[in-house]
């Protein structure tokens, strides 16, 4: 049997037992970090599985489950832009044609409509199994716009028997006419409990730390946990934390990091930030509350707020070619005024 994340059973459960009844396309959604990719790929590979228990979860162990888990099950592909599967080697299952162009062209964060065309014949040809043909997009909010609209068609006139999975975390940034073609499914989250209990089963040590650094997300918790990214975390923190912090020094230091990830770090911070302001309690980075107390003290909490919209606006663009340091180092010299202190 193949490994199922505890929060993920009984949603599972229901809708693989559907069986022939589910609608030809699911938006899966739900909270960063909560192993969303992970229940598409379970509910993908039961589908798909020749010998499933009884509650029909694939047994792990026919042919079909084979090819699955060596990601070369003829009636799965999946879709994902070039640079993620490039970091993550899960192209494999994308059509070869697509993997041939991707080697010379400059990897990008998109997926683009060159890649919904290679799949035509997949997504109109007879099934290798007689069973289910199952097509995983992730992250759906990748699509550009042009690759948007040529998927519509086929979710407009899906061949039989046929499942496509999009998930997402960024439901408002789909297409409203993407949206309305599929059923949505929001993933279950975990509660405290049952994170902390999942996460030092995986051998994470301070699992509550994690899991509040990581903002609920447990998934996102083990990821944390290597130290490459915990010295650059508690780094990057410890630089916003200081109350004489050169931002241009900073945006030099760090820009080689990840983009996406700096500006979640400073986000969450922020977030503490007013928290404490408003509430007195920081969620996300319990090692800098004593720094959190100190700023948050003496802000202008309207002058935080609008950075904070400033910084969402922000994560819209991150996909866009930029200069990382250079954005960087705006998104540092902004902290700086917002925090600002008013005495």
């Amino acid at each position: 049997m193949i490994a199922i994340l505890p929060w993920h059973e009984s949603a599972l459960t229901t809708l693989i037992q559907r069986g022939d009844k589910l609608p030809h396309a699911l938006l899966i959604h739900g909270k960063s970090g909560i192993g969303k990719v992970e229940f598409a790929m379970a509910l993908a590979q039961s589908l798909l599985c020749e010998s499933p228990t009884a509650s029909g979860i694939a047994c792990g162990e026919c042919n079909a489950c084979g090819w699955f888990q060596q990601s070369n099950h003829p009636d799965f592909r999946m879709l994902l832009p070039e640079a993620m599967a490039d970091e993550e080697g899960a192209d494999d299952a994308a059509e070869p044609e697509a993997k041939a162009e991707a080697k010379d062209k400059k990897k990008s964060k998109e997926i683009k409509i060159d890649q919904i065309r290679a799949i035509g014949d997949f997504m109109t040809l007879s099934t290798h199994r007689n069973g289910f043909r199952v097509l995983l997009i992730q992250p759906a909010e990748a699509l550009n716009p042009a690759a948007a609209n040529a998927l519509l068609k086929t979710l407009e006139e899906p061949a039989a028997r046929t499942l496509i999975l999009m998930v997402t975390d960024k439901l408002g940034r789909l297409l409203a006419t993407i949206r309305s073609r599929c059923q949505r499914v929001l993933v279950p989250s975990p509660d405290i409990a049952m994170a902390t209990t999942w996460l030092t089963s995986q051998n994470i040590e301070n699992a509550d730390d994690a899991l509040a650094e990581a903002n609920g997300g447990p998934l996102d918790a083990v990821a944390y946990a290597d130290r490459d990214y915990q010295a650059l975390q508690r780094a990057f923190v410890a630089a916003l934390s200081e109350p004489k912090m050169d931002y241009v020094e900073a945006a030099q230091h760090f820009e080689k990091a990840d983009l996406t990830t700096l500006i979640t770090w400073l986000q969450t911070y922020v977030n503490d930030i007013i928290s404490e302001r408003m509430v007195g309690g920081v969620s996300h980075h319990p090692r800098q509350v004593k720094a959190i107390k100190r700023i948050a003290a003496h802000i202008d909490l309207a002058r935080v707020f609008r950075f904070e919209s400033e910084l969402r606006k922000t994560r819209r663009l991150i996909n866009h070619p930029l200069n990382a340091r250079l954005l960087l180092e705006q998104l540092l010299i902004g902290y700086r005024q917002a925090i600002k202190s008013t005495q």
